[in-house]
């Protein structure tokens, strides 16, 4: 029999809450006003007893005289932990910007979301973190460009930006150093040069970079130094790195040290990692970052694998486990000199589950976050989900570099063979084109093309071209509406049937037409193909669905950046690229995203939060096809889970085609009025179950009715989500008892194609499950840890069938190992069969299942653990 529960919010109100009250100038209706514009704080984190500043934009259009109270509650998860209010005035047409202040509380690493309203139709939202440290919800941001145009004014009103709308709280400054060993100019050997040339001959300004690293502190975040972990640049001698110290290659049996080359002059070569000379040497410039540029510790970069490498010596070295020790070297030498600017991260390229250097790195390093750059060894959403998996084990707080829509040339597109042109001819003779064709002989000083094209906002663009070119590099000056702007680099593709789109410019438009004429000016040089001019843009919907795959995982995603806009988003690996830009809509969507994961860090990444299985035993959806690996076409179930909750993630991939988070996608069908089933543990005992999703309702949580019952699959509830566009967060209060002598009854657990029974003495509890005979049988248990340790999980089991039978063990979804359970003399005899694993305290997903490998019947009493 099913019996309905509605819960009320649990309210701890430390003042009383007046709602909406209007005098006799109001000629709205209470909840019909519009008066509050947007909510944001003054810092990205604050410290435990820290007062925050809460700013409110407010305007009055309505056409006359307004006042009334304006109010907040400040909530942590469902429940609200502060409420007031503030009588405010706002004449016709008036604006104003009140501030209020908060002293948060004492407890550490707690996320809450600000609620200011004036009616239940007015209404913004923001959020809060209280954390002694940014490592443990790290929320990372890039600063690309130091040149010395950028004023003081720019930075601010960009960090400003990141901080109030994108709450970032830790920044990446890439590629600002001189050399990547020597990374601050001193000509005189003491004083620090007023600005310097980069390997891709950018001018950067130290105070420029000053600049920044203050108001980054400014807001509480943390300035992290982008470095190469091990190289050094051209001439390396010359600044006391010795050859000896190298990584090298044989090339036709010659061994030589190993380098990748920037630009013409410029190159990078790669150093032992492991060795205590290059250690000593590299970690002393990281110092210097420290105390003379007043960062707070480094970003340590490195290219990917490279295999079959050799010490000077010719020996054998085995980089991909050397890491460790640089990064250990590193953190030790920053901790002795300032134990508060000591913070080091460490990027494994391509990561994955397995993947070159990551487990040297995510077992043996002390850096201080998990830092990984996603290749096309992660390119499916469920290795998305199943590497930070993996990452997390070590209970670090994990950010992912991955870059969308990497290798799709998209926005609006202008073609080259319909704009005006001198010069060039319309051809069609290499195919890869687009539209009809593509202007060729694009080769001489005077040749130019100019389009004429019409944007819809006052923003940044990218003007992307895309072209083809044989062997030699070549250059083109670009003009909007007459005035210069600068200059592109079209790379050798190495043959004319090949097309690239990486020739990028950014500049800022008004809304209107415009003309972008590109031209072969007499400082330009080499022969390309153009195909075509791009409004570069990202793909909203890609972009949304990616971070929801990172975000449920549990790590964040390193994408918002300082622009020209106040805020940009990351494209490349090459953080100053800026081929694609974010639309107005998916700027709204992301400011709306990282309000969300900073209000819910607890229940996204908190260090006790374990991970359940994959499968679709926990979950049915009405009239929908649901997956629990990220399957195209499906709504994606991913189910994690803590001391008090249940947390379950609906991703909708129900219009994506496959399942690559990279590429761009159709919107995603809006889903209406989801009737879910969800099953838990029979001794979960259940208080309230809420939804919240960064794509409605400012974020906020809606609390849901709810049945319980139990059928023969076990104990759930059903409830009903009102909308899933992309990604919505349903988290279940509940506790779940540990039984008597740590015994998980089998007939009370999560039973996938089995069944229950008594007619075999010796079991415990009410039955045992029986009809355990097929592939794709399983049963699930969620189990209570007291503790971190190593614990024996026991299975109860009888076996009557002539030989041994087999299953296999999945903890939190991964293979924890295969049990061998003997054959008995009948069936009312039981055996134990057991298998090892550590576990870390919480909740667990214990499941045994028939896969294809195994055999045999069995019958399942019981999982004891000890």
């Amino acid at each position: 029999m099913l019996k309905s529960k509605i819960f009320k919010m649990t309210i701890f109100l430390l003042c009383i809450v007046f709602i909406g009250v209007y005098t006799k100038t109001d000629t709205k209706a209470e909840g019909t006003a519009k008066i509050v514009n947007r909510v944001y704080m003054d810092k990205s984190r604050y410290n435990p007893g820290d007062s925050a500043s809460i700013s409110i934009d407010v305007s009055n259009t309505m056409g006359s005289d307004w006042s009334g109270k304006l109010n907040i509650d400040i909530m942590s998860n469902e429940s609200i932990v502060y409420s007031t209010s503030k009588t405010i005035a706002l004449g016709n047409g008036a604006s104003n910007t009140i501030t209020l202040n908060w002293n948060v509380p004492k407890d550490d690493y707690k996320g809450y979301m600000v609620k200011v309203y004036t009616g239940s139709n007015d209404f913004k939202t923001s959020a809060i973190d209280v954390s002694s440290s940014w490592t443990k919800f790290p929320r990372y941001g890039y600063i690309p460009d130091f040149d010395n145009t950028i004023s003081k004014d720019d930075v601010n009103k960009q960090i400003n930006s990141l901080t109030q709308d994108y709450y970032i709280n830790s920044y990446q400054f890439y590629d600002w150093m001189w050399r990547h060993e020597n990374p601050i100019k001193k000509s005189d050997g003491v004083n620090v040069d007023a600005s310097w040339q980069d390997a891709f001959n950018r001018n950067i300004t130290w105070s420029t970079i000053q600049n920044y690293i203050n108001a980054v502190h400014s807001k509480n975040s943390t300035a992290m130094a982008y470095m190469m972990a091990y190289a050094a640049r051209e001439n390396y001698s010359s600044y006391g790195v010795s050859p000896a110290w190298g990584i090298y290659k044989y090339n036709n049996n010659t061994l030589g040290q190993i380098n990748d080359p920037f630009v013409t002059g410029t190159s990078i070569w790669f150093f032992q990692p492991s060795n205590t000379n290059w250690q000593n040497y590299i970690t002393n410039a990281y110092k210097d970052c420290i105390n003379t540029g007043g960062f707070d510790g480094i970003q340590m970069d490195q290219i990917g694998e490279m295999d079959n490498v050799y010490d000077s010596n010719g020996n054998k070295y085995d980089l991909q486990n050397s890491f460790s020790s640089l990064v250990n070297a590193a953190k030790s030498k920053l901790k002795s000199n300032n134990p508060s600017k000591s913070y080091v991260d460490f990027n494994l390229v391509n990561g994955s589950v397995g993947g070159w250097a990551v487990d040297d790195v995510t077992d043996n390093a002390n850096g201080d976050i998990n830092f990984s750059e996603l290749w096309d060894k992660a390119s499916n959403y469920n290795d998305i989900k199943n590497y930070v998996q993996r990452l997390r084990s070590n209970k670090k707080g994990t950010v992912l570099a991955a870059y969308m829509n990497y290798y799709e040339n998209l926005g609006k597109r202008y073609e080259a063979e319909d704009a005006s042109f001198s010069g060039p001819d319309v051809a069609n003779n290499h195919p890869g084109y687009s539209g009809t064709g593509f202007l060729e002989n694009f080769a001489k000083v005077g040749d130019n093309v100019t389009f004429n094209i019409s944007v819809d906002n006052d923003m940044t663009y990218a003007l992307d071209f895309q072209y083809s070119s044989d062997a030699d590099k070549a250059t083109r000056t670009v003009y909007v509406d007459g005035n210069k702007i600068g200059q592109v680099n079209c790379q050798p593709q190495g043959g004319w049937d090949k097309y690239a789109f990486d020739a990028s410019i950014s500049t800022y438009l008004a809304k209107g037409n415009h003309t972008v004429k590109i031209s072969y000016d007499s400082e330009d040089s080499g022969a390309i193909n153009l195909d075509c001019l791009t409004l570069g843009e990202f793909d909203e919907n890609s972009v949304r669905l990616a971070d929801a795959a990172i975000q449920a995982s549990g790590a964040s995603h390193i994408e918002m950046g300082a622009g020209l806009d106040g805020a940009m988003m990351l494209p490349s690996e090459y953080y100053p690229n800026k081929s694609k830009v974010m639309s107005p809509t998916l700027r709204e969507a992301m400011k709306q995203n990282n309000k969300f994961i900073t209000a819910y860090e607890n229940l996204l990444f908190d260090t006790d939060i374990t991970y359940g299985d994959g499968g679709n035993q926990y979950i049915s959806i009405n009239n929908e096809a649901v997956s629990g690996d990220g399957t195209s076409g499906t709504i994606w179930h991913m189910t994690r889970m803590k001391n008090d909750y249940d947390i379950l993630h609906l991703i909708n991939l129900s219009s994506k085609t496959n399942s690559k988070w990279r590429d761009s996608t159709s919107t995603p069908k809006l889903k209406t009025n989801l009737n879910v089933k969800y099953y838990l543990s029979d001794t979960a005992n259940i208080s309230g179950v809420y939804v919240a999703s960064p794509d409605s309702n400012e974020g906020l949580s809606q609390q849901l009715n709810y049945t319980e019952g139990t059928d023969n699959v076990g104990h759930y509830i059903s409830f009903t989500v009102p909308s899933l566009q992309y990604w919505d967060m349903i988290y279940i209060k509940r506790n779940i008892s540990t039984p008597s002598n740590n015994t998980y009854e089998a007939e009370g657990a999560i039973k996938t194609n089995v069944t229950t029974n008594t007619n075999h003495v010796g079991y415990t509890g009410s039955g045992f499950v029986d009809g355990f005979v097929n592939p794709g049988s399983e049963v699930t248990f969620q189990a209570n840890i007291p503790q971190d340790g190593n614990y024996s999980l026991n299975f109860k089991y009888a076996n009557c069938t002539g030989g041994n039978a087999t299953r296999h063990v999945y903890i939190d979804g991964s293979y924890a190992g295969t049990i061998n359970m003997a054959n008995l003399k009948d069936w009312d005899t039981w055996g134990t069969s057991s298998v090892t694993a550590k576990l870390s305290s919480g909740i667990h997903t214990i499941c045994i299942c028939y896969d294809s490998s195994d055999k045999n019947a069995i019958n399942l009493d019981n999982l004891s653990i000890n």
